[in-house]
């Protein structure tokens, strides 16, 4: 179940559950719980994870990455995303997992 919000001025959010310090990055698709799984293979030390999740999808999404803004959980692994509405679709096209 994916969950996909309008946040206004063009803009969407959706959750992530990131697991840092994996071997590689990775993007799995949609858990049960409506999060977009993704791995990262920096570490969860002084804000690495987050930076290079957003490397990591501006480069999946073809973004530039000041249009990716992790809005809440920076020390969680579960964290809320904004970014340009003109992905939703492609967002929505990510399998369940």
């Amino acid at each position: 179940m994916k969950e996909i919000k309008d946040s206004g001025q063009g803009r969407i959010r959706f959750r992530v559950r990131v697991q840092p310090a994996a071997p590689r990055n990775e993007l799995l698709g949609w858990n049960t719980a409506g999060e977009l799984r993704i791995k990262v293979a920096a570490p969860p030390h002084e804000g690495e994870a987050n930076k290079e999740l957003v490397r990591f999808l501006a480069k999946r999404f073809s973004l530039p990455r000041r249009e990716i803004t992790v809005e809440s959980g920076e020390k969680s692994r579960s964290k809320t995303i904004s970014v340009p509405a003109a992905i939703k679709e492609t967002l929505e096209t990510l399998p369940e997992i």
